[in-house]
Protein backbone atom coordinates (compact mmCIF):
# COMPACT_ATOMS: atom_id res chain seq x y z
CA UNK A 1 0.00 0.00 0.00
CA UNK A 2 2.98 2.55 0.74
CA UNK A 3 4.66 1.93 -2.60
CA UNK A 4 1.31 2.95 -4.25
CA UNK A 5 0.49 6.00 -2.37
CA UNK A 6 4.28 7.47 -3.27
CA UNK A 7 3.71 7.56 -7.02
CA UNK A 8 -0.05 9.39 -6.69
CA UNK A 9 2.03 12.06 -4.34
CA UNK A 10 4.92 12.24 -7.00
CA UNK A 11 2.13 12.62 -9.82
CA UNK A 12 0.30 15.52 -7.64
CA UNK A 13 3.31 17.35 -7.02
CA UNK A 14 3.75 18.13 -10.50
CA UNK A 15 5.02 14.22 -12.05
CA UNK A 16 8.37 13.31 -9.51
CA UNK A 17 10.26 16.39 -9.64
CA UNK A 18 9.18 19.32 -11.70
CA UNK A 19 7.97 21.34 -9.38
CA UNK A 20 11.97 21.70 -8.32
CA UNK A 21 12.58 22.57 -11.89
CA UNK A 22 9.78 25.58 -11.36
CA UNK A 23 11.74 26.65 -8.43
CA UNK A 24 15.00 26.88 -10.30
CA UNK A 25 13.37 28.93 -13.49
CA UNK A 26 12.00 31.41 -10.78
CA UNK A 27 14.49 31.60 -8.78
CA UNK A 28 17.14 32.13 -11.88
CA UNK A 29 14.44 34.90 -13.41
CA UNK A 30 13.79 36.46 -10.44
CA UNK A 31 17.75 36.33 -10.07
CA UNK A 32 17.96 38.35 -13.61
CA UNK A 33 15.26 40.53 -12.43
CA UNK A 34 17.29 42.23 -9.48
CA UNK A 35 20.44 42.02 -11.58
CA UNK A 36 18.54 44.71 -13.91
CA UNK A 37 17.04 46.83 -11.80
CA UNK A 38 20.66 47.00 -9.78
CA UNK A 39 22.19 47.58 -13.08
CA UNK A 40 19.35 50.43 -14.08
CA UNK A 41 19.75 52.34 -10.74
CA UNK A 42 23.76 52.21 -10.94
CA UNK A 43 23.75 53.56 -14.33
CA UNK A 44 22.16 56.84 -13.60
CA UNK A 45 18.17 55.40 -14.23
CA UNK A 46 17.75 56.42 -17.65
CA UNK A 47 18.77 59.57 -18.12
CA UNK A 48 18.47 62.46 -16.25
CA UNK A 49 16.00 63.95 -13.31
CA UNK A 50 13.13 65.94 -14.49
CA UNK A 51 13.97 69.86 -14.53
CA UNK A 52 11.15 72.08 -12.31
CA UNK A 53 10.24 74.50 -14.19
CA UNK A 54 11.95 77.61 -12.22
CA UNK A 55 15.10 75.39 -13.43
CA UNK A 56 13.80 75.05 -17.10
CA UNK A 57 13.45 78.43 -17.30
CA UNK A 58 16.65 79.50 -15.98
CA UNK A 59 18.35 77.16 -17.98
CA UNK A 60 16.58 78.19 -21.28
CA UNK A 61 17.86 81.47 -20.08
CA UNK A 62 21.49 80.34 -19.65
CA UNK A 63 21.23 78.57 -23.39
CA UNK A 64 19.73 81.47 -24.97
CA UNK A 65 22.70 83.82 -23.48
CA UNK A 66 25.29 81.31 -24.54
CA UNK A 67 24.32 81.54 -28.13
CA UNK A 68 23.57 84.81 -27.94
CA UNK A 69 27.49 85.44 -26.45
CA UNK A 70 28.67 83.04 -29.45
CA UNK A 71 27.03 85.32 -31.96
CA UNK A 72 28.83 88.25 -30.87
CA UNK A 73 31.91 89.28 -32.70
CA UNK A 74 35.18 89.25 -30.59
CA UNK A 75 33.88 86.23 -28.62
CA UNK A 76 35.77 87.87 -25.45
CA UNK A 77 34.26 87.80 -22.36
CA UNK A 78 31.75 90.07 -20.41
CA UNK A 79 32.95 92.87 -18.05
CA UNK A 80 34.40 91.14 -14.83
CA UNK A 81 33.25 91.46 -10.91
CA UNK A 82 34.99 90.15 -8.03
CA UNK A 83 32.78 89.09 -5.27
CA UNK A 84 35.99 88.63 -3.15
CA UNK A 85 36.37 85.49 -0.45
CA UNK A 86 33.71 84.08 0.92
CA UNK A 87 34.23 81.38 3.73
CA UNK A 88 31.08 79.05 4.66
CA UNK A 89 30.76 76.32 7.33
CA UNK A 90 29.41 72.89 5.39
CA UNK A 91 26.68 71.01 6.18
CA UNK A 92 28.34 68.23 8.08
CA UNK A 93 27.43 66.75 11.33
CA UNK A 94 30.80 67.21 13.15
CA UNK A 95 30.45 71.03 11.88
CA UNK A 96 34.43 71.48 11.16
CA UNK A 97 34.49 71.21 7.52
CA UNK A 98 34.91 74.58 5.36
CA UNK A 99 34.49 75.66 2.06
CA UNK A 100 36.26 78.77 1.00
CA UNK A 101 35.83 80.82 -2.31
CA UNK A 102 37.13 83.41 -4.12
CA UNK A 103 34.62 84.22 -7.19
CA UNK A 104 34.31 86.39 -9.83
CA UNK A 105 31.17 87.35 -11.66
CA UNK A 106 31.12 87.92 -15.36
CA UNK A 107 28.52 90.33 -16.53
CA UNK A 108 26.62 90.53 -19.86
CA UNK A 109 27.27 94.18 -20.26
CA UNK A 110 29.22 97.23 -18.57
CA UNK A 111 25.83 98.39 -18.02
CA UNK A 112 25.27 95.33 -15.38
CA UNK A 113 27.68 96.91 -13.64
CA UNK A 114 25.77 99.55 -11.94
CA UNK A 115 22.73 97.30 -11.05
CA UNK A 116 25.04 94.81 -9.25
CA UNK A 117 27.30 97.27 -7.28
CA UNK A 118 24.40 98.62 -4.84
CA UNK A 119 23.55 94.67 -4.64
CA UNK A 120 26.74 93.36 -4.05
CA UNK A 121 25.60 92.66 0.29
CA UNK A 122 22.38 91.00 -1.19
CA UNK A 123 24.68 88.46 -3.83
CA UNK A 124 27.40 87.50 -1.11
CA UNK A 125 24.02 86.59 1.31
CA UNK A 126 22.68 84.61 -1.72
CA UNK A 127 26.22 82.89 -2.57
CA UNK A 128 26.57 82.22 0.92
CA UNK A 129 23.43 80.68 1.68
CA UNK A 130 23.61 78.35 -1.47
CA UNK A 131 26.77 77.35 -0.68
CA UNK A 132 26.50 76.97 3.20
CA UNK A 133 23.86 74.71 2.56
CA UNK A 134 26.14 71.90 0.68
CA UNK A 135 27.78 69.11 1.94
CA UNK A 136 31.67 68.11 1.60
CA UNK A 137 30.54 65.71 -1.40
CA UNK A 138 28.70 68.51 -3.01
CA UNK A 139 31.90 71.15 -3.22
CA UNK A 140 34.06 68.78 -4.91
CA UNK A 141 34.69 66.83 -8.43
CA UNK A 142 34.00 68.74 -11.34
CA UNK A 143 30.66 68.01 -11.90
CA UNK A 144 29.31 69.10 -8.73
CA UNK A 145 31.81 72.65 -8.86
CA UNK A 146 29.83 73.03 -12.50
CA UNK A 147 26.15 72.58 -10.71
CA UNK A 148 27.32 74.90 -8.06
CA UNK A 149 28.26 77.35 -10.57
CA UNK A 150 25.21 77.60 -12.28
CA UNK A 151 23.03 77.19 -9.44
CA UNK A 152 24.89 80.63 -8.58
CA UNK A 153 24.32 82.28 -11.57
CA UNK A 154 20.66 81.57 -11.12
CA UNK A 155 20.71 83.02 -7.55
CA UNK A 156 22.37 86.00 -8.61
CA UNK A 157 20.09 86.66 -11.76
CA UNK A 158 17.18 86.48 -9.71
CA UNK A 159 18.52 89.19 -7.49
CA UNK A 160 18.86 91.67 -10.90
CA UNK A 161 16.00 92.91 -12.84
CA UNK A 162 17.85 94.71 -15.32
CA UNK A 163 21.56 93.16 -16.46
CA UNK A 164 21.99 89.45 -16.26
CA UNK A 165 25.01 87.43 -15.11
CA UNK A 166 26.51 85.30 -17.58
CA UNK A 167 29.19 83.51 -15.42
CA UNK A 168 30.64 82.86 -11.76
CA UNK A 169 34.24 81.82 -12.00
CA UNK A 170 35.74 80.73 -8.87
CA UNK A 171 39.37 81.99 -8.82
CA UNK A 172 39.91 80.43 -5.42
CA UNK A 173 37.73 76.97 -4.24
CA UNK A 174 39.47 75.67 -0.83
CA UNK A 175 37.55 72.45 1.23
CA UNK A 176 38.89 72.00 4.24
Amino acid sequence: MAEEEEPAEAKAAGGGGGGGKILLILGAVNTLGLLGLAAFVVLGGGGQAPMSPEEGMAQAEMDQTAAARAQGPTGEPGPMMEIGPLVVNLREPTGDRYLKVKLQLELDSEDTRAEVEPRMSQIRYQITMLLSGQRVADVQGPESMEALRKAMIRRVNASLSKGRVVGVWPDEWIVQ
